[in-house]
């Protein structure tokens, strides 16, 4: 039998491929197997174990007392890490470098990240948007309305957004699109308690949008938190976004940030 050779292979890398060599069309296990499907998924991971590559990503802190920047940090297994800084409001943020994903193609977005060892005093905001203004700001405004605001020059956007400095203090996934209004979900916990993240946890943010549609699972120290949560909004299709997560301090405590591993996942539906 000769060696197994892709070009032997009438549509190599694809689902057709994968459906055809496991005998299933299981959506679950085909899922697991998009990294192996090049013809059909764009698929990128970075597992921050060597110099931060800016042809992908792009860092912003704010100009206070101090913030550092994303920066590898020998670990183990690889991070990086960011600051805040000691003012109040100081920002650590980090950015995909291209703004190129189309919510017509499902694009998901996974962030492992290290909790800073206080999160009383703390803001994060982890998902999709288009570019912003600042991206040092976060694209969510007041988080306490109903709708929630979005500002910061930002149309598309979903997110997970906390900010313990509101009345709402725990975390909400926001959504918007350029049609619609702005929608808000409080997001909790199997117990049905509203979830922030636990002191220096491991945690694991997965938001995915399709057109006007955006979803997040959440693990917190490897539990998950409740179970799917969606919204009937997120970005519109055929406005372009990529992903980024920002970092605040809400008070005079430096909050330390451990990024662990990202992996960005989108349907291959390019006809051009």
């Amino acid at each position: 039998m000769p060696l197994p050779n892709p070009i032997l292979i009438q549509k190599p890398f694809s689902l057709a491929h994968m459906r055809s060599a496991f005998a299933h069309s299981d959506p679950k296990g085909l899922a697991a197997m998009t990294p192996l499907m090049p013809w059909d998924y764009y698929y990128f991971k970075d597992e921050f174990d060597k110099t931060l590559d800016t042809a992908y990503w792009t860092t912003a802190v704010s100009a206070g007392g101090g913030p550092t920047a994303f920066a590898v940090n020998n670990q183990r297994n690889g991070a990086i890490q960011g600051a805040t800084g000691v003012t109040d409001d100081d920002v650590t943020a980090i950015t995909f470098a291209r703004v190129i994903f189309d919510p017509a193609d499902k694009p998901l977005f996974w962030l492992r990240w290290i909790a800073p060892a206080a999160v009383t005093g703390f803001s994060f905001e982890i998902g999709f948007s288009d570019a912003k203004t600042a991206e040092e700001l976060p694209g969510v405004t007041d988080v306490d309305a109903d709708p929630p605001t979005v500002g910061n020059g930002v149309t598309d956007i979903a997110c997970v957004h906390m900010d313990t400095d509101q009345a709402v203090a725990t975390a909400r996934l926001v959504a918007d699109g350029t049609t619609g209004a702005s929608q808000g979900l409080t997001l909790v916990n199997r117990a049905g308690t509203a979830w922030t993240p636990t002191a220096s946890g491991i945690i694991d943010v997965i938001v995915g949008v399709e057109a006007n549609l955006s979803r997040c699972w959440i693990w917190d120290s490897l539990a998950p938190v409740g179970i799917m949560q969606a919204l009937s909004q997120g970005p519109d299709s055929a406005i372009l976004v990529r992903p980024y997560a920002l970092f605040r301090t809400r008070n005079t405590t430096s909050k330390t940030i451990t990024l662990l591993k990202a992996v960005i996942v989108a349907e291959e539906n390019r006809t051009t």
